[in-house]
């Protein structure tokens, strides 16, 4: 647009096309070429020209009058030429309160990484106060990488050349689906770019309200055929020029553009409609009785009116009736997945908006921005990462730490298709189907990154989700815990870096660590507990327990400390870089809904979500001991102080000294206020062991801890943890008399009761089954016994009649089932964590008795030993057959 032909040519082209909105790049124009030169009538004239006399660039846009635009001065910068304004009609669609326009102009020659930070830092900036906005973002990109764009996630809608045989001129859009693909017009004036029309639909599809639209979501297509297709597309690939690349962020990022390209063009992404209450089963004629009730109401004709409530009422219990049964019943065959949704949007447990309170005005891009500060601030005193301790590149790499394509195929099909995919938005179902095509380019890309030590930069951001630990939420700094979805090939490549990590670290790890290691759970570190515990009892010695809590123990990680331990367990070197650049400037923002914060660097922390985060954790609290017993489970720390009997004072005090000394030195912070403690055996040790105060820190003590799941008391009786099960478990039968009144059968109740309820009554029963009175196990069975009260209904007969009819155990005989087979399991196995819990095994004795056990049990003193679970087990778990 160097002539005032060219505005001519402008003012024709727009009204002959009947344009609301004309944007143009390259205006050429500078400050001394008034605007009045080049305004068009009934059009308001936004340009913005190059300042640091360069010749050429500059942008210009012309907006209709009948259409209310605001320029956005505050998010141009110096350094990209871009232009944005925020328009509305007067009257806009219910789902879109403004349209956003972004013109950019990106020269051959600019800063790509600036241009990219810039359009995404606009984007979050306006979603945030205007998260309704349709998203229009135009110019001429020449060879800009349009990656992290189409993540926003836009969708690109110009098809046709624009430059020659290039594609250089883009519109990038959150609502494609209000327009026509964009036709090409030849260039104006001088110009060697075509000219790019995109007309929108005549009318937006009219849903009627009777549908109650809440929102659009954007959906990828899984339609078969444009997965056929894309199949056919991806083994014609040639990888040649990836693999030739030196870079593995290069690699990655040409990776991600070709696989993009394809999966967008084969399987786009459309705006799906969400329902917002509208029951499932609801049909044009349960629709038509609704209004025709409503209309007797409106008329006063009450005998009309209470004929058709009672039709509404017996045609809603039929089509509810109909569609469950065929629901349910297809879905069995579909997969767990999504039957539990189904039952789940049933019973009415399907996910809701649980941060509500959180916000005085709706407004969530506020609130994300507000979590994403202070899960940013707890790691904001922590100094970044030392770049001294990166080790030297070794070259080549051993051969030991070089995958093959056939590995990362392999990771690749076992992929959970329904877990939630990172910031790069591409579904796992995807990495999975196309594993066979994906495994070797990626696989170079893998090795690429082990070799160089370098983590590509788009491996290092999370969308972090913020889920309460409370319901509902009423505190930020409280009640949220930060869940990380990282990238989907970023895991799958830390999946090998810890599988290496751990051969490296075997036999160096605290064989009192139970968390986030294959072969250990809860259920073994309660059983270590507590037979320490009876023991101890046993022998008439007194148990002061220190229950310590960290605060924000993963979010609190010094990253230099992590890598010098790593370091002296003789970690690897070749690892111990990998791991540097994978710590070193991770970025995160938080997620609600369709809102998202901005980017902020994290100086410390561990995402809460990855495959290393645990790991990495477990080598930081690694060497964390005390002169007693302290048992962890991942951050869960727990002091057992042994009392013996005569002995009238405690070492407690200076036990938690050290472990406060500990965690000074690593950076680790007590939540005083969550660490408790408790005290076992007689009154007089409760006399003697003062109140401990640590650093000016009270410990308050209780009777009652709920540890790891299971509620103990300081008589190590069940009643507190029995009361609690029960409770929780009756509150699930009542979702139990939901799909009842649903008109399931009776197998698919019976299997929502076997997998939804039972499984709370039985949690780590190995460590409170044979403790239990008979009045605790009755009151346990009496759930089961209503459970199946509530699925037989009128055809219950008897609760052991039921249960043999059902093929259904008492719940006592599973607990002791349950029991046997986790002590031959846990107990027995010479590999076991639990094995050196065992008695002196008894040798080949001089002389023969009938019964004759394996081990040499310690002799019981009190009831409550007897029936603990080790003692207890020995005696009834094994057998003569096992004595060599």
């Amino acid at each position: 647009m160097r002539s005032e032909v060219a505005v001519d040519e402008i003012d024709c082209i727009i009204k002959h096309n009947r344009v609301h909105v004309a944007c143009l790049t390259e205006s050429w124009l500078t400050d001394s070429i008034s605007t009045d030169i080049v305004n068009i009538d009934g059009f308001n004239c936004f340009r913005r020209d190059r300042c640091d006399g360069r010749r050429g660039g500059g942008i210009v846009c012309y907006v209709a009058d009948s259409l209310l635009c605001h320029r956005l001065k505050e998010l141009e910068c110096t350094d990209v030429e871009s232009l944005w304004l925020l328009c509305r009609n007067y009257r806009m669609p219910r789902r879109v309160s403004h349209i956003l326009i972004g013109i950019i102009y990106f020269p051959p020659n600019g800063d790509k990484l600036c241009t990219v930070n810039h359009i995404i830092s606009c984007l979050d900036t306006i979603t945030q106060k205007h998260p309704y906005c349709g998203i229009m973002l135009c110019g001429d990109f020449n060879q800009l990488n349009d990656l992290p764009i189409l993540s926003y996630p836009l969708k690109q809608i110009v098809t046709l050349a624009t430059r020659r045989h290039n594609i250089l001129d883009k519109v990038f859009t959150s609502i494609a689906e209000w327009y026509h693909t964009p036709s090409i017009l030849p260039p104006i004036g001088t110009s060697d770019h075509n000219v790019v029309l995109v007309h929108a639909q005549v009318s937006q599809p009219h849903y009627h309200p009777n549908y109650g639209i809440s929102s659009f979501v954007a959906v990828r297509s899984t339609d078969p055929s444009g997965k056929t297709l894309l199949a056919h597309a991806l083994s014609r690939l040639n990888w040649v020029s990836l693999y030739k690349m030196n870079d593995c962020n290069d690699m990655l990022n040409h990776f991600y553009t070709t696989v993009l390209s394809l999966l967008n063009y084969y399987l786009p992404v459309r705006m799906s409609r969400k329902l917002a209450s509208e029951k499932p089963w609801v049909n044009d004629r349960f629709r038509c009785l609704v209004r025709q009730r409503q209309r007797a109401w409106h008329q006063q004709d009450m005998v009309k009116y209470h004929a058709l409530r009672n039709l509404v009422q017996r045609t809603a219990k039929k089509l509810r009736s109909k569609y469950y049964g065929r629901c349910v019943t297809s879905l069995h065959a579909a997969g767990p997945k999504q039957w539990w949704r189904a039952v789940k949007r049933i019973t009415g447990q399907s996910p809701k908006n649980q941060l509500n309170n959180l916000s005085t005005d709706d407004n969530y891009g506020t609130v994300a921005d507000n979590i994403n500060n202070f899960f940013h601030s707890v790691s904001a005193d922590l100094a970044p990462l030392d770049p001294s301790l990166m080790p030297a590149a070794i070259d080549p790499v051993p051969q030991e730490f070089i995958i093959e394509p056939y590995q990362v195929e392999h990771k690749l099909a076992k992929l959970q298709p329904h877990k939630a995919s990172g910031p790069d938005n591409i579904p796992n179902w995807f990495w999975r189907d196309f594993s066979v095509w994906l495994a070797e380019p990626l696989c170079a890309i893998f090795n690429a990154s082990i070799r160089q030590g370098l983590v590509p930069d788009s491996w290092k951001h999370a969308n972090v989700i913020p889920v309460p630990k409370s319901n509902p939420p009423t505190s930020i700094e409280k009640d949220l815990r930060p869940i990380s979805l990282t990238p989907t090939l970023s895991k799958v490549l830390e999946s090998f870096i810890g599988q290496w990590i751990l051969n490296d670290l075997e036999g160096k790890l605290d064989h009192r660590q139970y968390g986030a290691l294959k072969g250990r759970s809860t259920t073994h570190e309660l059983v270590d507990i507590l037979h320490h515990w009876h023991t101890a009892l046993n022998n008439n010695a007194a148990v002061r327990v220190i229950f310590v809590d960290y605060a924000k123990a993963f979010d609190h990680v010094d990253h230099s400390i992590v890598i010098r331990k790593l370091v002296s367990l003789g970690v690897s070197s070749v690892l111990i870089r990998w791991l540097c650049s994978f710590l070193l400037n991770r970025q995160q923002r938080v997620k609600i809904s369709d809102y998202v914060s901005g980017w902020l660097t994290l100086n410390g922390g561990m995402p809460q979500g990855s495959y290393l985060g645990p790991l990495i954790f477990l080598v930081l609290i690694n060497d964390l001991t005390a002169g007693c017993l302290l048992h962890k489970f991942v951050d869960d720390t727990t002091l057992s102080e042994i009392i013996p009997k005569g002995q009238t004072s405690s070492n407690m005090s200076s036990l938690v000294e050290d472990v406060l000394h500990w965690s000074q030195s690593n950076l680790m912070n007590i939540n005083w206020c969550k660490t408790k403690e408790l005290i076992l055996g007689s009154n007089s040790a409760k006399n003697f062991c003062h109140e401990l105060c640590v650093d000016g820190n009270v410990v308050e003590r209780v009777s009652v801890y709920k540890l790891l799941g299971v509620i103990v008391d300081d008589t190590l009786k069940w009643k507190s943890h029995v009361n609690s099960i029960c409770a929780k478990a009756s509150k699930r039968l009542h979702f139990l008399k939901i799909l009842k009144r649903s008109s399931l059968s009776i197998g698919d109740l019976l299997c929502f009761y076997t997998s939804a309820v039972r499984p709370v009554l039985e949690y780590a029963c190995p460590v409170w089954h044979n403790s239990l009175t008979n009045e605790q196990c009755q009151q346990i069975e009496s759930i089961q016994r209503r459970a199946l009260k509530i699925i037989c209904g009128q055809n219950y007969t008897g609760y052991n009649e039921i249960c043999s009819n059902l093929k259904l155990s008492s719940l006592v005989d599973r607990r002791s089932e349950l029991c046997k087979v986790f002590f031959e399991k846990s107990v027995l196995d010479d590999n076991s964590c639990l094995h050196y819990l065992l008695p002196p095994r008894r040798l080949h004795p001089a002389h023969k008795f009938r019964q004759l056990l394996p081990y040499i049990p310690e002799i019981p003193k009190t009831s409550r030993y007897y029936h603990s679970f080790i003692p207890f087990a020995v005696k009834n778990y094994t057998s003569p057959g096992l004595l060599t």
